[in-house]
This record gives C-alpha cells, structure tokens and sequence, in this order.
C-alpha cells in the first residue's frame, strides 16, 4: 500500500464559501479509481499554531498515486480550488502494510 498525507493551512483572506467548495471538491476526489480509501477534516482547533486540514489518502502503490494525480478530476481539483486557496503544505508519503484484521 502507499499512503499519501497532505495537510493544508488556509491562505490569508479565504472566504467560507471558498473553503466549503474545496472540501466539496476534495470529496469529489473519491470517484477516481485509483483511491482505495480517504480520510479528511478540519483541524480540530485546539491550538493556534496547528494547520487547518488534512487529507490521507490510500492506493495500491505509487504507479496508482501518480494514475490518481494525472486524472483530470484531480487536475480540475488542483486548478479550481486547491491553487486558490491553499496558502502552505506539507506533504508525506510512504509505504505501508495494512494490519491483518485476524
């Protein structure tokens, strides 16, 4: 499996609506392919200096996150929203073995 983890401060001035619509379009992701499974929210506030949202996506192995980044889905989505109101990023990732459920 590869895990990728994006967390996200808002940029200076980014209205309500501008962040309702990127996390609109960060759930419109789930329809590509390519992505096993996702997990993403909002800070929970409890300090100030924290970042303000994280996305953690799963895939196969990093051919499909590449597949998954040049999906034109992705590309609107990097384009429309996440350009416009994304002021700062870290991003991590890695590879990593699901627990076995038994």
């Amino acid at each position: 499996m590869f895990r990728q983890v994006v967390v996200s401060q808002w940029a200076e001035g980014t209205s309500p609506e501008a962040k309702q619509a990127f996390r609109d379009a960060v759930e419109a992701l789930r329809a590509i392919p390519e992505l096993l499974a996702m997990t993403c929210g909002d800070d929970a506030g409890h300090f100030d200096d924290n970042f303000d949202f994280v996305v953690v996506s799963d895939f196969a192995d990093f051919d499909s996150a590449r597949r998954y980044v040049a999906h034109p889905l992705h590309q609107s989505y990097v384009s429309d929203h996440a350009s416009k109101v994304i002021g700062q990023r870290i991003i991590v990732q890695h590879d990593w073995v699901a627990p076995d459920p038994s």
